[in-house]
């Protein structure tokens, strides 16, 4: 004779009550928590979304060939512009990683707002003066290969 396990009443009303029960995501485990203190979502932003990630290993695997090309070719018009470009892209978006984790906009907005405005002025510096190194002198190539040596 067999045993049947679903034919009792206890398992039945068990088994009832696991399909009613919604998944543990779904729950609402605190119902007394008034909703202004509930958290907002941030707006999305597609330039902080996928295609900052992408821009920001873009920039990084595209400073290898430029600075192996100024090794093995010697100093070049072209090198210099890529190189004033894309270095200071790649500093800004490390300094601005930084700036996130340290000066988050929760913990005190106007440090934040300060240290972001400062971000984009020293950027903004840094490829005027990059402009002006390589137009004016030696250039940022030739720079790297008399300090090599």
């Amino acid at each position: 004779m067999a045993l049947r396990l679903t034919a009792t009443p206890a398992l039945r009303s068990t088994a009832r009550l696991m399909l009613r029960q919604q998944p543990m995501g779904l729950v609402k485990i605190h119902s007394s928590v008034a909703q202004s203190n509930a958290v907002t979502a941030p707006k999305p932003d597609r330039l902080h979304g996928s295609y900052h990630w992408d821009v920001e290993r873009i920039v990084c695997i595209g400073l290898v060939p430029i600075i192996s090309s100024q090794l093995a070719f010697g100093a070049s018009p072209v090198l210099d512009t890529l190189l004033g470009v894309v270095l200071p892209i790649h500093l800004h978006i490390g300094f601005g990683a930084c700036i996130t984790d340290y000066f988050n906009p929760r913990n005190g907005v106007f440090m934040n707002k300060l240290m972001t405005g400062t971000l984009w002025a020293s950027t903004a510096g840094v490829l005027v003066g990059c402009y002006q190194f390589n137009t004016n002198d030696i250039g940022i190539t030739e720079f790297i290969s008399k300090m090599w040596v």
